[in-house]
């Protein structure tokens, strides 16, 4: 045992570092408790203690990690009919802070304390329970706003600030001290960065607010966002103040209602981001094997979305259905292996205000329906769909068979009837839908009253849409989404893909989606970058004589996001050995182990100004066996930035070797924390792209080897090729999968010999699966 000071009161720590308690484990009246403090052990990095929450007898609370206090606590709030009941005025009552109890859940074990507030209201008392929740072995503690009893008139009439707050945390600090990373906007594209001691400015707070990290020097981090009821929580900051609570407009939170906040440590920027992620994850029971699984992840589709060739836009004197038969017919004479097909907003009704009247194929656009169409195509199809119109034809208010909120003012609805989506997910099913892309999902949010005054409306219209999905096989890509659909997708296994960004038009900046993509990793769901032409012009396209100038960095950012890949060229215009890049010649996209995401000191240095390089800096790996193979990518770098392979987020990669896509062989350098990799100014027609490699020897002969891989594809060493590496005394057995008769060139080095590079040739049997012995460079059937 030992002693420590907290508050002025002298605190006994048990053996396990767990839980602080009094000295005499007194249960005082709350009031007049001294302070009661308590710790996580979670994740320690270099000694580190983790993160810890004190609790006062007046309610107010700190956050502190490693024994330093990051955040105190500030005004607790919550509006009830129509009037602002604030701890900070005293017009919120504390009326008891429970003792602290132990419980169990998803996450393990864990200590709470409730606080009982109380607001006496026209109508009478009304109660509101908070809580502070310390877990035993992860580093998380969660807020949450209980309501035993309904409560009415809460909105604000304010839609980006918030009707309740707890947590709620002071923004302070000094110049340097630390910074934040704040997710939010549409497709995440408004992420910001910035110094924690500006008071918050460049927050994304409101609707369209999100998970914010704070991060010090040493790269500790803090992760918070909604733990619950994602759809209906919201951030808002005030003042240098920053509240957690439910959003604005919100009319009534009913009877039982629980809102929760996680606050979650760990080093490491992206680590803690991964780790709170897993953490969401875990606790609602989803797992990644949907999204590693999905089809139209794995392999490569044609697009025909906003940015593509043929979105809004068909061949000369064609209407839609020849297009895409023509388009089939051009793939397989050049033998592209497409394996799916998108098809977007075009093909099916409007209504009024542009939403969705029905979901079927126009007569214009497929003369002879869907069906035929999927028949004659033979190819998976991931379809589009938008918000929906008030004049649908299948709203029962519309004499249609379901139920659906109409709001004629809006112009908007929105189905509430789960059989509704078994009903229209079932019929697609007969026209070869593999995954439906729901479109617009900020707009439902946005332009109706029901989705922003109900707290549980938003909810219940993503889960009927899973279940859905889920009854019939499919998978579900979110698009246009706000961070809060992020969030909720944790809860629903069949959400697996996401866009990362804003519409590809050709030439635009929109592949920038290293930030985008820490997130959208942690929570399981795959990126897209979207569409993209592998060919700078293509004539008669719908983008005013458009031209994309960096065919090779879109190409390389779409393979390198490990989500889908959607070329959507003109026929005739497809880049064939571009795509290829990409690919085997089935089609399986040869993608690394994770997303390519921003390191962590491009991230300190966009908060802070210094410390990392003036530009973007992404890694990304692939995880064979026991062997880690990284890729780093380097674009508009202003200024040569040297990197360690801990600041490259590969960890300890041991002795290992780097060497550049452009010239694999001449430019192999030892690369380790005492050898670093320095890339030189680029641009994005010059982009940088290394790869590592880790020495591996062979006893036998005291030699080690390095496999360089395929140098023909973005990644050299995918482990969707390679798929186990065994070594022996005097050999290396690679277990290797690809097309029927595919050929492969596949490089290796001996150190002791770095400029003879040697380059062993195979092709695929019939199994598609093959052993390559490096002891005597061939290949033999699996």
């Amino acid at each position: 045992m030992h002693r420590k000071d907290v508050g002025g009161e002298k605190f006994k720590v048990q053996s396990s570092p767990y839980i602080i308690k009094h000295e005499n484990d007194v249960l005082a009246d709350p009031r007049s408790r001294a302070l009661m403090h308590y710790i996580t052990r979670g994740s320690t990095f270099d000694g580190n203690s983790g993160l810890a929450v004190t609790v006062s007898p007046d309610g107010t609370y700190s956050i502190s990690v490693n024994n330093e206090t990051w955040l105190n606590s500030a005004n607790t709030f919550f509006n009830i009919n129509g009037k602002l009941f604030s701890s900070d005025d005293k017009t919120l009552l504390l009326v008891k802070i429970s003792d602290p109890a132990p419980g169990a859940d998803n996450l393990g074990n864990f200590m709470q304390q409730s606080i009982v507030w109380q607001a006496l209201t026209k109508s009478g008392q009304k109660s509101v329970v908070t809580g502070i929740r310390v877990y035993k072995d992860i580093s998380a503690v969660v807020f949450s706003q209980n309501f035993p009893e309904e409560l009415t008139g809460t909105s604000i009439n304010w839609s980006n600030g918030v009707c309740t707050g707890f947590p709620s945390f002071k923004v302070e600090g000094k110049k340097g001290d630390k910074g934040f990373l704040s997710y939010g906007g549409l497709f995440l594209e408004t992420t910001n960065t910035g110094g924690w001691h500006t008071g918050g400015l460049g927050i994304n707070d409101g609707l369209y607010g999100g998970p914010l990290a704070i991060f010090d020097k040493n790269l500790n981090t803090v992760m918070i966002s909604s733990f619950s009821e994602f759809m209906a929580g919201s951030l808002h900051l005030q003042n240098g103040v920053i509240s957690f609570g439910i959003m604005g407009n919100a009319s009534m939170i009913p009877q039982d209602y629980n809102y929760q906040t996680i606050v979650y440590y760990s080093r490491g920027i992206n680590q803690a981001i991964y780790e709170w992620g897993e953490t969401l994850l875990k606790n609602y029971g989803k797992t990644r094997a949907n999204m590693k699984s999905d089809f139209m992840v794995n392999y490569l589709g044609y697009y025909t979305d906003n940015g593509a060739y043929y979105y809004y836009n068909t061949e000369s004197g064609k209407n839609y259905e020849d297009t895409m038969l023509a388009v089939k017919l051009h793939i397989d004479i050049d033998q592209i292996p497409f394996r799916y097909l998108q098809l977007d907003s075009w093909w099916y009704f409007k209504g009024v205000g542009g939403g969705v009247k029905n979901w079927t194929a126009r007569s214009d656009v497929f003369p002879h329906g869907s069906v035929y169409l999927s028949d004659k195509i033979g190819l998976p199809i991931i379809a589009h769909n938008r918000w929906w119109s008030s004049d649908t034809t299948y709203a029962r208010v519309n004499g249609g068979k379901w139920n659906f909120i109409v709001e004629p003012d809006t112009q908007y609805s929105l189905p509430i009837d789960q059989g509704f989506w078994d009903y229209l997910l079932g019929t697609a099913r007969d026209w070869g839908l593999k995954v439906y892309e729901q479109d617009w999902l900020n707009q439902q949010i946005d332009e109706m009253h029901i989705t922003q005054s109900d707290v549980t409306i938003g909810r219940t219209w993503l889960m009927q849409m899973g279940k859905g999905a889920s009854k019939n096989g499919m998978t579900i890509q979110y698009c246009m989404p706000m961070p809060r659909h992020v969030l909720q997708s944790v809860e629903i296994p069949v959400v697996t893909q996401i866009r990362a960004s804003d519409d590809y038009h050709p030439g635009n900046d929109q592949w920038k989606i290293g930030l985008s993509s820490i997130l959208h990793h942690a929570v399981g769901l795959a990126p897209y970058k979207d569409t993209m032409w592998t060919s700078s012009k293509q004539p008669g396209d719908p983008y005013t004589n458009g031209t994309e100038l960096f065919t090779e960095l879109q190409s390389v950012v779409s393979l390198l996001s490990s989500g889908p890949v959607g070329p959507g060229d003109k026929i005739g215009y497809m880049n064939k050995s571009l795509i290829m890049r990409s690919c085997n010649s089935d089609g399986l996209l040869l993608k690394p182990s994770k997303p390519a995401t921003a390191i962590d000191p491009q991230i300190y240095r966009s908060a802070l100004g210094s410390g990392g390089p003036d530009g973007e800096v992404w890694s990304t790996y692939s995880d064979i066996a026991a062997y880690r193979f990284g890729t780093l990518l380097w674009v508009n770098v202003k200024t040569s930035y040297p990197i360690t392979p801990q600041q490259a987020g590969f960890g300890q990669l041991g002795s290992s070797y780097a060497f550049s896509d452009r010239n694999p062989a001449g430019t192999l350098v030892k690369f380790d924390e005492k050898n670093l990799l320095n890339q030189q100014k680029c641009g994005k027609d010059d982009f940088g792209l290394w790869h590592t490699t880790p020495e591996i020897p062979i006893t036998a002969s005291n030699r080690s080897v390095l496999l360089l891989g395929e140098l023909s594809k973005w990644v050299k060493m995918s482990p969707q090729r390679v798929i186990d590496i065994i070594t022996y005394s005097a050999d290396i057995v690679l277990t290797l999968q690809g097309g029927v008769g595919e050929h492969i060139e596949f490089t290796l080095v001996y150190t002791d010999d770095l400029k003879t590079p040697q380059v062993v040739k195979c092709v695929f049997p019939e199994s598609g699966k093959m052993q390559m012995h490096i002891s005597n460079k061939k290949c033999h059937p699996y």
